[in-house]
């Protein structure tokens, strides 16, 4: 896929990201004006907190497309990500059965010390009563 095409998709991304973070927000802050938060634009399809939604992730995005620097950097970020060796399914399993094998052991050693120190805490308390 050419590089100015997965620029364009992290954009379309990053709008359906921000307008579920900003529908949810703006709902959230409607919701204590007891008047204006059933208030609709285009009934029943349309509220005004998605309409605030929209409108703001209409503007973040006209913002990064003009900004100077993220363009770029988009571009940049996605040639770097064509260049990363992406391991093979077999070689993520096994790591996963690594980290798997090696956090059971870790929780064992943590639960064993924390029986230590518990009994070793529980004597010295013992003693000073």
């Amino acid at each position: 896929m050419d590089v100015s095409r997965l620029v364009t998709l992290t954009y379309i991304s990053t709008a359906v990201v921000a307008f579920v973070i900003f529908d949810k927000t703006f709902k959230w802050i409607w919701a204590s004006f007891d008047a204006l938060s059933e208030f609709t634009v285009i009934p029943p399809i349309l509220t005004l907190t998605t309409t605030l939604a929209i409108a703001s992730v209409v503007g973040l995005i006209m913002w990064m497309k003009r900004h100077p620097k993220v363009d770029p950097f988009l571009t940049e970020v996605i040639i770097e990500l064509k260049k990363v060796t992406w391991p093979s399914w077999k070689d993520t399993q096994r790591s996963t059965v690594v980290v798997i094998i090696f956090s059971i052991i870790l929780s064992f050693f943590l639960w064993g010390s924390d029986q230590i120190w518990k009994r070793v805490t529980d004597y010295i308390l013992t003693i000073g009563i």
